[in-house]
């Protein structure tokens, strides 16, 4: 049995399918839009978790990079191989692996690198730590809320919801940081 790509105009999905013009290329949009999402959210996971646990502002800190810069990598290794190893298995591996599967990978690296470090960013100019860890939150989740919205906007999706959404599933992982600091902070 002969397989339908799933870009294929022949495909049953096609006709439903909208379309949707993206800045740049659409794998290399959305690989920023996860980096993005996914950079806030662990960041000021990490914050959390670290400050309810007690440690002081320079350990704090130094953990969360290394954690963000870990978490980085790790989000972009799992977008390559999936991507990769996906188009594998239906049997469309792209000819340019560097181009289909590094790049958008890199991108989503360095998006995530760049965000989380902002989500970070009142730890280093608010004095009070239990007040940088809030505005870490808040901003967090205030900017999660944004992207939701912009992508929403870019994709033609309902903005507010997908604003929300995007907002209420990084305070989900903003609480598991809360929480894992608690369990930690408890031992």
């Amino acid at each position: 049995m002969q397989k339908i790509s799933a870009s294929s105009k022949h495909h049953p999905l096609y006709a439903r399918r909208r379309v949707v013009r993206l800045p740049f290329r659409s794998e290399y949009f959305l690989a920023a839009l996860e980096g993005i999402e996914g950079g806030f959210a662990i960041g000021a996971s990490i914050v959390v978790a670290l400050g309810i646990a007690g440690l002081e502002r320079h350990l704090l800190l130094t953990t969360a990079i290394v954690s963000i810069i870990v978490n980085g990598f790790n989000s972009a290794s799992v977008k390559y191989s999936s991507e990769h190893y996906l188009d594998e298995l239906d049997g469309r591996e792209k000819k340019s692996a560097f181009r289909h599967y590094f790049i958008p990978s890199f991108i989503e690296f360095v998006c995530y690198l760049i965000l989380s470090f902002v989500s970070v960013l009142p730890l280093l100019v608010v004095p009070d730590i239990r007040l940088a860890i809030g505005s870490c939150v808040v901003l967090t989740v205030a900017l999660l809320f944004v992207a939701g919205y912009v992508r929403a906007y870019m994709l033609r999706a309902g903005r507010f919801r997908d604003g929300a959404e995007t907002a209420v599933l990084g305070g989900g992982i903003i609480l598991v940081g809360l929480v894992s600091g608690l369990i930690v902070n408890s031992l």
